[in-house]
């Protein structure tokens, strides 16, 4: 990333030497793409990152284009700290405001107000962000459910960290606005989820007012383990998989085997869970993004609908 990131220019860098014209014949003709105010991206490889990355070098452009560094927060810092975002990347960069600056949106900016604006930060080289922890909590308060619990069902699994360290942070910063939201989404976050399908996927069910199933159940059979199975309804003997297409492409999934071969054993695995008795559900992303088709899915394989559920 670091050497993408030399790849960047600034108009404020081009204007201390004296001439700009060049960059923005560049950015006239399309060689150059405008990632923040007063920063450029060569297009030839613009084209070629993901939508994080792409918003990872928005966010290291409104940094690197102002005279006074930024205070990255909310989900730009959850981006930097390596968190996913569920969905499409927001088209904003977050960040602290003091309460005389006021909360607005301008420039490419979200500027959030708060009384807290030094407290709870990190230092990366030129960057400046919220620690995580502070990071978490913002983010339980201004995000929507399904990103909030993206965020926090990562941090869970891969940190230290369990929701109480995050409601101590709401407390720290007397947070009201937004509390219950906050609250929510920090109780609902489990880091047994173990993709972002999977949470996507536990934000629908509770959303369709399915039953909530339990994460992360092994099988076994008389030859011995089985695996984990993603969700496990008991009551409906029903199994639920999430299928990412990722679990058959890459290493951190496949251990370096072959897509072929990690196909076969997993065909291998479901026949011996069909074996077992219990009913099979498998989804993936298309279906899990549409509530409604998720919700048909697992009604059809007989998970009964609590329509009073409260929101």
């Amino acid at each position: 990333m670091d050497d993408f990131a030399d790849r960047l220019q600034f108009v404020r860098e081009l204007a201390e030497q004296g001439d700009i014209r060049e960059l923005q014949r560049a950015a006239e003709r399309g060689r150059l793409v405008r990632v923040h105010r007063g920063a450029y991206y060569p297009f030839e490889h613009w084209d070629k990152l993901t939508q994080t990355e792409r918003y990872t070098f928005r966010i290291l452009g409104c940094v690197g284009a102002g005279r006074i560094p930024p205070t990255i927060s909310h989900v730009s810092a959850a981006v930097l700290h390596g968190a996913p975002i569920i969905g499409p990347m927001p088209t904003l960069v977050q960040m602290l405001a003091t309460t005389a600056a006021g909360t607005r949106t301008e420039h490419g900016y979200r500027k959030h107000a708060t009384a807290f604006a030094t407290h709870d930060l990190e230092i990366r080289g030129e960057l400046k962000l919220t620690s995580l922890l502070r990071t978490l909590a913002d983010t339980a308060v201004d995000s929507p459910f399904l990103t909030a619990v993206g965020v926090l069902d990562w941090a869970f699994a891969h940190h230290p960290v369990v929701a109480e360290d995050v409601i101590q942070v709401l407390d720290r910063l007397g947070v009201r606005r937004g509390r219950r939201r906050a609250e929510r989404a920090i109780a609902f976050a489990d880091a047994r989820s173990g993709s972002p399908g999977e949470t996507l996927s536990r934000v629908r069910i509770w959303e369709a007012g399915l039953p909530t199933p339990e994460l992360q159940v092994p099988f076994n059979d008389r030859a011995g383990r089985i695996g984990v199975v993603d969700f496990w309804w008991p009551g409906s003997q029903l199994i639920g998989e999430f299928d990412g297409v990722s679990k058959y492409v890459r290493d951190e999934f496949t251990g370096g085997r072959d897509p072929a071969a990690v196909v076969i054993a997993e065909k291998v695995r479901e026949d011996r869970l069909r074996a077992l008795g219990p009913g099979a559900a498998r989804w993936g992303w298309s279906v899990a993004w549409a509530p409604f088709m998720l919700q048909a899915q697992l009604r059809d394989r007989g998970l009964p609908v609590d329509r009073r559920r409260p929101r």
